[in-house]
């Protein structure tokens, strides 16, 4: 007799998951409480959905417990993944950073093929159907007064609410007797004490660095862009996850910004030295156009105090200080953009509470908990849909 499964959440992981499950012949619905499936996925990889990273690593997911990534990792590989894909005839092309995508860099694509193979396997998708609670029976589950033997809660997390994310996942968890851990926005730009108006709009590949309560926690070098609250960019992306953690611990955050960080400080000083010999004239603000964008030129300036100077004032210990300076903007971080503009939620249900083989409940037999819901987050480059991907597939073998 066929399995009666229930998915909550049309997303990622829930539309995987329902797939694989009825492929192996189990009879499927689908809860929805949008008015389309794959909403969060069309929003993903700027509108292409980065799908998954050619360089998938333990070292790009975080969790208070990583053992349902190391089992994921060993059996879904990138390979995996793009077999998956193909098998319901979307292509996948490799981009920058060994970012995967559909061959027709549309996210639009990836979500009408799985809606496609959903409808081809008759899964029962019901649109603007939220849940609110699950009941666990003797014998399976009641799910909006209907019966399922087994249940799949692929809810999300709480980042893009503007897509429908929101608290009933980890409620509806909670209520099983499920652990929420503490959640935090993660991949979310970041805002500044500082004002950062003048410098809105630049964006220099950059390194940042992270200090929290005085000491450095990580660094990255990458995109790093300049706006009116603070600053974003994929290298902001990157280490967010750490600046929102530490903000919602209360703790002290500071980034330091590197415009150069190609060179190091001698051979900066060297630079800086040979063109001083043959623009003595000039202002110093025209002077650096021809290493900074104005706008950042401001910035180090007013940093240095050197506003009214001319080249041919620079001693060598004035140098020394625009080194400085354009080496080591810092910002005091205050708080991030928040869930709504956060690409992924860092916290969520304790994976401690989840057999790491298969996905499924240790408290509560038949329940699967996959993706986002789960404490589970990774970084930017495919890295987050890919986990989403593979626990909805694992957690999908359920005859």
């Amino acid at each position: 007799m066929a399995i009666n499964l229930a998915v909550i959440g049309g997303g990622a992981s829930g539309l995987i998951s329902a797939i694989v499950s009825a492929r192996n012949g189990a009879k499927v619905t689908i809860f929805e409480q949008n008015n389309k499936l794959g909403k969060r996925i069309l929003a993903t990889g700027n509108g292409r959905c980065n799908i998954s990273n050619q360089k998938i690593s333990f070292s790009n997911f975080y969790s208070s417990d990583l053992t349902v990534v190391k089992n994921l990792l060993s059996k879904f590989s990138t390979k995996d993944c793009i077999d998956f894909f193909r098998s319901i005839d979307l292509e996948i092309v490799e981009g920058d950073n060994s970012k995967l995508f559909p061959m027709s860099l549309q996210a639009s694509s990836v979500v009408d093929l799985l809606e496609f193979e959903c409808h081809r396997l008759e899964v029962n998708v019901l649109l603007d159907t939220p849940v609110k609670s699950i009941k666990k029976e003797k014998q399976g589950f009641t799910v909006n007064n209907k019966k399922f033997d087994k249940v799949v809660l692929a809810t999300g997390g709480l980042s893009a609410s503007h897509l429908g994310s929101g608290e009933g996942g980890y409620e509806i968890a909670r209520s099983l007797g499920h652990t929420i851990r503490p959640t935090y926005p993660s991949l979310v730009q970041l805002i500044s004490k500082e004002s950062t108006k003048t410098s809105s709009g630049v964006k220099v590949v950059g390194n940042i660095r992270v200090l929290i309560d005085n000491q450095e926690k990580t660094s990255k070098t990458g995109d790093i862009l300049f706006t009116d609250y603070g600053i974003s960019g994929s290298a902001i992306l990157d280490v967010s996850r750490i600046a929102s953690k530490a903000l919602f611990h209360n703790e002290k955050v500071e980034v330091v910004i590197n415009l150069l960080p190609n060179f190091s400080k001698e051979k900066l000083k060297n630079f800086l030295q040979s063109r001083v010999d043959r623009s003595k004239n000039q202002e110093l603000s025209i002077w650096l156009e021809g290493i900074l964008n104005k706008k950042l030129i401001k910035t180090v300036l007013k940093q240095t105090g050197f506003e009214k100077k001319k080249v041919s004032d620079l001693k060598t210990k004035d140098i020394q200080t625009l080194i400085f300076a354009i080496q080591n903007i810092k910002l005091t971080i205050t708080d991030t953009k928040g869930f709504k503009n956060s690409e992924v939620t860092a916290g969520g249900v304790s994976t401690k509470e989840i057999n790491p083989k298969t996905f499924e409940s240790k408290i509560v037999k038949d329940l699967y908990i996959v993706g986002e819901t789960l404490d589970v987050d990774g970084d930017c480059g495919g890295y987050n849909l890919h986990f989403a991907w593979g626990s909805g597939l694992i957690a999908s073998s359920l005859s």
